[in-house]
């Protein structure tokens, strides 16, 4: 959450960045899901909704980094998750309280279980992460795939992949000509149903930093799922999201990361 400057000597006024959820399916094609997390409510709203909404200021887009914002006046709302008592021994900058929405990762990939683990791996490569959320038609976290779940199927596979017979039909074109006792064989698949963790380890959006830290620390985690109400995939939590923004609270300055844990 970030603030534009005081308008007409008002106090300045909050923007909560709009999260994108890219869910990428077995044909390669993606869908994007937008939301944002209204502190308000607590719980992730649409832009047509915040539109609707008598504190609805703006839309804002920030050229340098390429996101769009929602303009609205939730001060109360900030002031009041601001005002926790911070851990003591902590710099008083430092506020655990405050809500996964302000440092998670709002854009996410996911991938449906049907994809393939060579896709996978190219979608790991192509965005610079180690891991992604699989999610089902509704958009709920089924799983989590790594890039260790792609290593580990690679090294099972081997030099040779498995593979099954394919029956041919006589109306069926055979791709080769092909003498008696010949069969054709297609590659088995390995989707992300084959290797993911089916244990989905999450929390929704209005819980605290420091939920998250124990959480991530009790199950030996280093990424979350982030849900909303209807328990959808709105965003993604590193344990390196968790670690930068703790230096940055601390009065550290540390550049925005090319990739997560």
């Amino acid at each position: 959450m970030t603030t534009l400057g005081p308008i007409n000597g008002e106090h300045p006024i909050p923007q909560h960045a709009i999260r994108s959820a890219r869910i990428v399916g077995d044909d390669g094609e993606a869908s994007v899901v937008a939301t944002v997390y209204c502190p308000l409510k607590e719980r992730s709203a649409t832009v047509r909704e915040c539109e609707s909404c008598r504190r609805f200021h703006a839309l804002h887009f920030d050229a340098p980094s390429r996101t769009t914002s929602v303009v609205c006046h939730t001060e109360r709302a900030i002031s009041a998750m601001e005002s926790a008592d911070p851990l003591a021994g902590v710099s008083e900058h430092v506020n655990p309280a405050a809500p996964l929405a302000a440092i998670m990762s709002r854009d996410v990939i996911c991938v449906r279980p049907e994809v393939t683990v060579d896709e996978i791996a190219a979608l790991l490569i192509r965005h610079a992460i180690s891991g992604m959320p699989v999610v089902d038609a509704d958009g709920k976290p089924v799983g989590m795939v790594s890039r260790a779940d792609v290593l580990r199927a690679a090294e099972e596979r081997g030099d040779t992949e498995e593979s099954e017979r394919v029956s041919l039909h006589r109306d069926d074109v055979a791709p080769l000509d092909m003498e008696q006792g010949f069969h054709v064989y297609e590659p088995v698949k390995v989707t992300a149903r084959d290797v993911m963790t089916p244990v989905v380890v999450q929390l929704h959006e209005s819980a605290s930093i420091r939920q998250a830290a124990s959480l991530m620390a009790y199950e030996g985690v280093h990424r979350l799922p982030i849900v909303s109400d209807d328990g959808k995939v709105v965003g993604i939590l590193s344990s390196l999201d968790v670690l930068r923004w703790f230096g940055r609270s601390c009065g550290y300055l540390i550049p925005p990361g090319r990739r997560r844990a």
